[in-house]
C-alpha cells in the first residue's frame, strides 16, 4: 500500500503541519513545571551564564555545555519560567519530527506519515520535551547521524557534506551526554561493515578525521583551562558514586541487571509501544541482512547493536559499571526503533488492515490517547499551586524562616526566589535531624515530590510522631490541591 497513492504532496505537508502544531499544543498544554531535580541544576547552571559566573567545575553536569547554553539563551529572551526553560527541548521533538518527514519526503511518504506521528505519540519524547534534561537534544543530535549514514548507504546523499554533519552532529551529542558512547559498538560495526564490501570511503574518511579533530580540540580546551586533557572523563568517573540506581556495588543484583532487569524495563513508561513496533524486523533478520545491501536493513540492525549496549555497556572506564535502568538514558533508542517498524510494516500485508478509514481512525485516536493522557496528568504535581503558596506565604515574607519539605523542594527551591537563596533555610525532613524542629517553623506538603527510594513517606510519618511527642502541632495556613502549607505551633 503506496502511501504515495493516498496522499498527494500538498496534503503530506499539511499533515506535517499539523503534526507540528499538534506537538507544540502538547508541550504547552501537558508542561507540569520543575521536578526539581536534573532540571532545576542545568536551569541554575543557564541563568548563571547569563549573569556572567558561569564556569564548569568537577560536577560533570557543567559539562553538558551544548545543552546549558541554549537554555541560557532561551531564558535571557523570554525571562525564567516553566515554558522558556524547555523551549530547546521542545524544538529539538520539532526537529525529530520533520527529519521523519524530511525522509518521508526522500523515500516514501509512510516514513513521515507514520514516525511524525509516532513522535507525536510517544510518551517518552513528550515527556521529555515538557522537561530540562539532556534526552530529547541528545536524541536529536544521534538521529540526525542515523538518519544522514542511511542516506549515504542507499547513496542519496552527498559523503562530504554528510560526512561533515554527521560528525558535528555527535560532536553536539558529546557536548550534551556523554551516553553517546553507546553509539561505539555501532559505529565500529557500520565502519568494519563498509570495508570488507569496500563502500562509503570517502564518507568515512571525513567522519572520522572530523571526529578526531573534534575530540583533539575537545580535549586540548580542558588541557589548556583545567589542567587535564581527560578532565571531563575523570569528572564522570569520580562522581560515579553507589547509589539505590547503580549495580556495580550491588554484585546479588548485577546479573539480573546482565539478564532480565533490562526485559523489564522495557515494559515501562510506554517505552514498550516503538519496540514492540520494531520487534518483527529485529527479530526477522537473516544473516545476510548483516552486510547492509539492503539499506532499509540498517535500522533493524541499529537497534539490534544497540539493544545489546545498553545491556553490556560500562558507564565507567576505570571499572566494571553497566547502565542504571532508568529508560530516560536511552531515549535515543526510540526513533531508530520508530524507523524499525515504519521501514517494516508498510511492506506487511497486516498492513493493509489499515487501509478501511474507520480502522484508520480509530488506530490513530488511539495513539492520540497518549499524549491526551499526559495533558490530563499535569497538574498532579501541583507545580503551580506550590509556586502560588510559596510565593505569597514565603518569598514575600522578608524574615527569615525555616521551611521543612521533601528532598526536591528542599534542593530547588531557589527558583522561587530568583535563585537568590536569601535567608530562608529550607529542610529535607527524611536527612535533617529532628532536634533542629522548633515552633514556628513552616511544613510545605506536596507528596508529588516524595521519593519513596529514600523513603520519604515513612519518614514524613516520623517527623509528625515527634511533632505530636513534643506537644506541639501543625495549623494549616494554606491548600490548593495537594500541596499544602503547615506552621508548627505549641499546643495551649
Amino acid at each position: 500500500m503506496k502511501a504515495e497513492r493516498i496522499f498527494s504532496p500538498q496534503q503530506y505537508r499539511w499533515i506535517q503541519l499539523a503534526i507540528n502544531l499538534l506537538f507544540i499544543a502538547v508541550w504547552f498544554f501537558a508542561n507540569e513545571g520543575l521536578s526539581f531535580w536534573d532540571d532545576y541544576t542545568y536551569l541554575n547552571f543557564a541563568n548563571e551564564i547569563n549573569q556572567g559566573r558561569f564556569e564548569v567545575t568537577t560536577n560533570h553536569f557543567t559539562s553538558r555545555l551544548a545543552l546549558i547554553y541554549p537554555t541560557a539563551w532561551f531564558i535571557d529572551l523570554f525571562g525564567v519560567n516553566e515554558y522558556s526553560m524547555v523551549i530547546f527541548p521542545m524544538l529539538c521533538g520539532l526537529g525529530l519530527i520533520n527529519l521523519f518527514f524530511f525522509l518521508g519526503n526522500r523515500v516514501n511518504y509512510w516514513i513521515g506519515l507514520l514516525g511524525g506521528m509516532l513522535i507525536l505519540c510517544d510518551y517518552h519524547m513528550i515527556n521529555f520535551a515538557i522537561h530540562l534534561f539532556p534526552e530529547l537534544p541528545l536524541t536529536f543530535c544521534i538521529f540526525i547521524f542515523l538518519v544522514g549514514y542511511y542516506l549515504v548507504l542507499k547513496n542519496e546523499a552527498d559523503y562530504r557534506l554528510t560526512g561533515f554533519i554527521t560528525a558535528t552532529a555527535l560532536l553536539g551529542a558529546f557536548l550534551i551526554k556523554t551516553t553517546v558512547f553507546l553509539l561505539l559498538p555501532l559505529l565500529a560495526y557500520l565502519f568494519i561493515t563498509d570495508r570488507i564490501n569496500r563502500r562509503n570511503k570517502g564518507f568515512w574518511r571525513i567522519f572520522i578525521s572530523l571526529g578526531i579533530f573534534y575530540f583533539l580540540l575537545h580535549g586540548f580546551w580542558y588541557l589548556e583551562t583545567k589542567g587535564s586533557f581527560m578532565y571531563r572523563f575523570e569528572n564522570i568517573a569520580n562522581n560515579h558514586v553507589a547509589t539505590v540506581k547503580t549495580f556495580f556495588d550491588k554484585e546479588s543484583l548485577l546479573w539480573k541487571r546482565l539478564t532480565y532487569l533490562p526485559l523489564i524495563t522495557f515494559t515501562k513508561g510506554g517505552y514498550f509501544i516503538p519496540l514492540l513496533l520494531a520487534l518483527p524486523a529485529i527479530i526477522g533478520l537473516k544473516r545476510k541482512d548483516f552486510n547492509l545491501k539492503q539499506a532499509d536493513k540498517f535500522w533493524p540492525i541499529a537497534s539490534l547493536i544497540l539493544i545489546l549496549s545498553y545491556w553490556f555497556f560500562s558507564t565507567n572506564w576505570r571499572y566494571y559499571s553497566p547502565l542504571p535502568l532508568e529508560t530516560r538514558h536511552i531515549a535515543f533508542f526510540i526513533p531508530a526503533f520508530i524507523m524499525t517498524a515504519v521501514t517494516f510494516w508498510p511492506q506487511h500485508r497486516w498492513f493493509e488492515l489499515l487501509k478501511p478509514k474507520a480502522v484508520l481512525i480509530a488506530t490513530v485516536l488511539g495513539f492520540l490517547m497518549i499524549p491526551a493522557y499526559t495533558i490530563y496528568k499535569s497538574g498532579n504535581r501541583g507545580f503551580k499551586a506550590e509556586q502560588s503558596i510559596v510565593q505569597q506565604y514565603l518569598v514575600e515574607d522578608k524574615a527569615a524562616q525555616t521551611v521543612i519539605t521533601d528532598g526536591l523542594n528542599s534542593y530547588g527551591y531557589p527558583y522561587f526566589y530568583n535563585f537568590h537563596q536569601g535567608e530562608d533555610k529550607y529542610l529535607w525532613f527524611s536527612e535533617m535531624d529532628f532536634s533542629q524542629i522548633e515552633v514556628g517553623d513552616y511544613v510545605l506538603l506536596n507528596e508529588a515530590y516524595f521519593n519513596e527510594e529514600y523513603n520519604d513517606t515513612a519518614n514524613f510519618a516520623a517527623f509528625k510522631k515527634v511533632v505530636a511527642e513534643k506537644q506541639w502541632r501543625l495549623d494549616l495556613i494554606e491548600e490548593k490541591g495537594r500541596v499544602k502549607l503547615y506552621r508548627i505551633a505549641a499546643n495551649l
